[in-house]
């Protein structure tokens, strides 16, 4: 999802005895041009997109690759739904596997383009399927510690890593695609289908030699226990044809897309600040990491923390972080001060990802849970297909990316403050029809064809934990 960080990387030049630059007529013109921070040999100065007609390629690059996790997104989670989830997820993984390894022996930008729409559709299908078979296989309080251990900081680390050891896009693709072999072993010599789905599908036996398995691998005692009826699930259309779901899940698509459209526009735009491209990286990788640990500590020790202090506490910090950085490249300011203030930046919408998921599981009911996911994941894949303009938007006016966050983060803001509820606490398996004080007290009345509607439409549960879960393994 963020290799074109390395795959699109422009080192910097200078003319003569001039200053250090990426002024692109300084590239064109001059007749004495010597290279620096050449840290890593992208596909960008492989195939010539720097400072030329062809620029337009490298935003091409990321916006092909997720219009595949778009389609993939959409495709894989109903393959999942019916197919199961072990089949599904090694096919994404082993499909993955071979369209990454054969992207880095693409002998144009022709067939790498092409290449990684099909890279960025399995991975789409693979974020989809992996993320909801991984967690139907755990208990409910190794969830959160799977997050906060197992995230995206870790993801950018490894990337990192790999590309300072092998400073090539030809071998680091190579090198990605390999990586996914333990992971396709592992699903097809350890793991069992998901005896969720199994439940789902009525495969009762399956379902109990599926938790034997589990049990034993565990090393724990087989338990059976009793499993409450599946509810009639809600699609899409009957979510939107609900006022009051239909409402939370336009707050919700708000937030995730404007969250995904911050993020990957940060993302890939984190190969241009100053400093070591590498140095760099990890350090937003470690904050990352960091900044999930500490978000397990506050849930631990401060219950009264609230998701939508959460949300907006970070969203706010997102906002003046972004606009400090906006001034800053107004004013050409090209110093430590960029790298420092997007560090804490980065770390802030990694907060708002957080909200954005956990708002998500919990204020929607479990007959349609999946489907507001799907549609949540949806909204933000589309985000993350428009990040890539801004990239490209930069060569035209410089601060557009940070003050493009700026600006959609403070309409992120004022929505989540006038319609976010408050969802800590809720009990995801007691869903039940009534109206709930919470909702009542954000949104007292909700226009809707002409007349009022009580928000009653959607439920909130409460005093209960928001990881618990519908049975035990």
């Amino acid at each position: 999802m963020i290799f074109a960080i390395f795959s699109n990387y422009s080192p910097k030049w200078k003319c003569g005895d001039g200053p250090i630059t990426r002024d692109c007529e300084v590239y064109r013109l001059c007749e004495n041009l010597t290279i620096h921070e050449d840290y890593f040999q992208s596909a960008a100065v492989e195939f010539g997109w720097i400072c030329n007609e062809n620029t337009y390629l490298m935003s091409a690059f990321s916006q092909i690759q997720f219009f595949g996790v778009l389609f993939g997104t959409l495709l894989f989670g109903t393959l999942a739904d019916t197919f199961g989830r072990k089949p599904v997820s090694l096919g994404t993984l082993i499909a993955g596997f071979l369209t990454n390894l054969s992207a880095g022996f693409s002998p144009s930008w022709q067939v790498l383009h092409s290449l990684h729409f099909f890279v960025g559709f399995f991975v789409g299908g693979a974020s989809v399927t992996l993320a909801t078979y991984v967690t139907e296989l755990l208990l409910p309080h190794q969830r959160m510690f799977m997050r906060g251990v197992f995230n995206w900081g870790v993801a950018r680390m490894v990337l990192t890593l790999i590309c300072m050891l092998l400073p090539d896009w030809r071998s680091a693709s190579t090198a990605c695609a390999l990586l996914l072999i333990p992971g396709i072993l592992l699903i097809i010599f350890v793991l069992p289908e998901s005896p969720t789905w199994l439940h789902s599908k009525d495969r009762l036996e399956e379902m109990r030699e599926a938790e034997r398995y589990i049990a034993q691998f565990a090393g724990v005692e087989y338990v059976p226990v009793e499993h409450k009826v599946i509810d009639h699930s809600k699609g899409f259309w009957e979510m939107v044809k609900t006022p009051g779901l239909f409402r939370r899940l336009s707050v919700l698509w708000v937030m995730w897309y404007v969250t995904s459209f911050c993020a990957y526009g940060n993302d890939l735009n984190s190969n241009t600040i100053f400093g070591n491209l590498f140095v760099n990286q990890f350090l937003f990788s470690i904050l990352i990491i960091m900044s999930k640990w500490i978000l397990l500590a506050v849930d631990a020790w401060y219950p009264s923390f609230s998701h939508r202090k959460l949300h907006q506490g970070a969203q706010s910090v997102v906002c003046v972080c972004f606009l400090i950085l906006s001034i800053l490249v107004m004013q050409e300011y090209r110093g430590v001060a960029i790298l420092v203030v997007n560090l804490v930046g980065c770390v802030f919408i990694e907060y708002t990802w957080d909200a954005c998921f956990l708002c998500a599981i919990e204020s929607i009911e479990t007959s349609c849970r999946a489907s507001c996911s799907g549609s949540c994941s949806l909204v933000a894949r589309i985000g993350a297909l428009s990040a890539p303009i801004l990239t490209h938007m930069n060569n035209f006016w410089p601060p557009s990316i940070y003050f493009s966050v700026f600006v959609l983060g403070t309409v992120n803001l004022i929505v989540s403050y006038k319609f976010l509820i408050e969802t800590k606490g809720v009990d995801l398996d007691e869903a039940t029809s009534e109206i709930k004080r919470k909702d009542a007290d954000c949104c007292p009345t909700i226009e809707f064809g002409g007349s009022k509607i009580d928000p009653s439409q959607v439920l909130i549960m409460e005093n209960a934990s928001p990881y618990q879960s519908r049975r035990k393994i």
